[in-house]
This record gives structure tokens, C-alpha cells and sequence, in this order.
């Protein structure tokens, strides 16, 4: 009876500390994932700032070039499109 108690030990402390490690490595691994989308999500947001600061400029640029009367000038207007990039 003790030499099946002994190898029922056994069994059992190989199966909780391969849970363990199992549980540690799967710790490890999602923690790894996450701070990899991490950088991901940041550097999608810093060219998302770097898109919206472009346009504002866009838009202050264009408004800037309205004339008094609110009339567009043609001449600036065409100069401003033709700066634009194309596609």
C-alpha cells in the first residue's frame, strides 16, 4: 500500500508542477503578446496624430487663404491644389 501511495505522490507532484510551469509559460506568452500590441496600438496612434495634425494644417492653410469677402482667390487655390499630393 505505501509503494502505491509513493508512486500516487509521485504522479501527482509531476502533474502539479507541470501545471505550474504550463500556467507560467502561458502567463509569459500572453504578456509577451500584449506588450508587443502594445507597440502596435502606439505606433498606430502616433501616424493617426501625426495624419490629424497634417489636416489641421491642410485646413488652417486653406482657411488662411480665403479673402475678405469670403470669396476663394483662384489663383492661391490652384497653387494650393497643385501642392497637394496626388492619390
Amino acid at each position: 500500500m505505501e509503494v502505491i501511495g509513493s508512486y500516487v505522490i509521485d504522479i501527482l507532484m509531476t502533474l502539479a508542477s507541470t501545471t505550474i510551469l504550463a500556467l507560467i509559460g502561458f502567463v509569459w506568452k500572453i504578456s509577451h503578446r500584449v506588450s508587443s500590441l502594445e507597440k502596435t496600438i502606439e505606433a498606430f496612434k502616433g501616424i493617426h496624430d501625426r495624419d490629424i495634425n497634417e489636416v489641421r494644417k491642410d485646413i488652417d492653410m486653406i482657411c488662411s487663404n480665403v479673402d475678405k469677402n469670403r470669396d476663394w482667390t483662384t489663383n492661391r487655390m490652384m497653387s494650393i491644389a497643385r501642392d497637394f499630393p496626388k492619390g
